[in-house]
């Protein structure tokens, strides 16, 4: 089973350098604006959905669409199992990988640059405008700072801290 594992996290979509290359931004009326891009979702069974439905699991778990999208994303095949089309009534193994498939529209930021701060071979400090966030995370995969950064001519094996 680790064997498998590994296989699939290996495949795992969004998780390389690829990642911040796959879409281009540009600037209007002093916004960064982002052309919308497809974003895979994954994660692996959770021991508490081990037997449940799939369809189900969605339902109570990922409450951001209704069942019926869910219902509609199995059946398209965006949605799958393993890389794999599924039944809506497909229930969940131990060390699945669920991969749903988005179109993301993200809100706009600022243009403004962020500036450096401060850069030594332990800390970089930065001057980051409120409307961009911190890190990515929810609607906005691709206006983070972190994510801004890492895109060419940024700092790419940068760690950043929040301070959280």
């Amino acid at each position: 089973a680790k064997l498998e594992t590994k296989a699939l996290k290996a495949k795992r979509p969004g998780f390389s350098e690829e990642r911040y290359n796959e879409t281009s931004y540009f600037i209007e009326n002093g916004l960064r604006k982002v052309y919308p891009y497809y974003f895979t979702f994954t994660t692996f069974t959770k021991g508490r959905w081990v037997g449940e439905k799939i369809l189900d699991v969605f339902a109570k778990e990922f409450r951001a669409h209704p069942a019926e999208e869910y219902e509609r994303c199995i059946k398209s095949g965006t949605l799958t199992v393993n890389y794999e089309r599924v039944d809506t009534d497909y229930r969940l193994k131990h060390n699945d990988l669920l991969a749903n498939i988005v179109h993301r529209h993200e809100v706009p930021v600022t243009a403004e640059q962020i500036p450096l701060v401060h850069v030594d071979e332990d800390l970089v400090v930065v001057d980051k405008p409120a409307s961009i966030p911190a890190r990515d995370a929810g609607p906005r995969e691709k206006h983070s700072n972190f994510t801004l950064r890492r895109r060419p001519g940024g700092f790419r094996q940068a760690v950043f801290s929040t301070g959280e």
